[in-house]
């Protein structure tokens, strides 16, 4: 081991990409048309972060939970831990964001801090949540390669962020919801670095 800096990330990627976009059109195969539903709940969620009420902010947790919950298990444990050894790990993770989702939606709602700085910013990234799907077909992968909310774990992290952004409250809740999003964003932005 006297050689390791000679090491990169892509000397840790156990898988090619070709293995990836596979993996993931095999995925988005066993579960069709679910993904329509992924694609109405990303746009039910930019509609419930709109309304200023705590029962929306409820509500835009809870999906967010489900949406961890299931992406968790449907893909990062049933499907990426055949290519990635560490994917149960990140399957844990996302499970835990989902127990924490549904903790923060089953506690009492937080004061409203007004129409936060950040709301602009939140609606952006739900729209990019939205529109993720397009990546697929626009990089030439094709609709197979399509990753929707709820169903794959970048957009689903990324949709969490933004309602995380976009809803009346801040502190430490909003704050302690968004470390599992950012690391699983950093760690897909750096997937599709290496898969490049």
């Amino acid at each position: 081991m006297s050689e390791w800096w000679t090491y990169g990330l892509s000397d840790f990627l156990m898988f090619s990409p070709e293995t990836y976009w596979r993996l993931v059109g095999r995925h988005n195969a066993a579960g069709w048309p679910a993904q329509v539903l992924g694609l109405a709940a990303a746009a039910a969620l930019l509609g419930l972060v709109t309304v200023p009420r705590a029962g929306a902010a409820r509500a835009a947790l809870l999906v967010l939970a489900g949406a961890w919950a299931w992406t968790a298990w449907a893909f990062l444990a049933q499907r990426y831990a055949e290519i990635f050894l560490a994917a149960r790990w990140l399957a844990l993770a996302g499970g835990l964001q989902a127990v924490l989702l549904l903790a923060a939606a089953l506690l009492p709602a937080p004061a409203p801090h007004g129409k936060p700085a950040s709301r602009p910013l939140g609606f952006l990234l739900l729209l990019a949540a939205l529109l993720f799907p397009l990546l697929g077909p626009a990089s030439g992968r094709g609709w197979s390669a399509a990753e929707v909310f709820g169903w794959m774990p970048d957009p689903t992290a990324l949709a969490t962020l933004g309602a995380l952004l976009a809803l009346p409250w801040g502190g430490w809740l909003r704050a302690t919801l968004a470390v599992l999003p950012v690391l699983a964003l950093l760690l897909g932005g750096a997937t599709r670095w290496l898969l490049a």
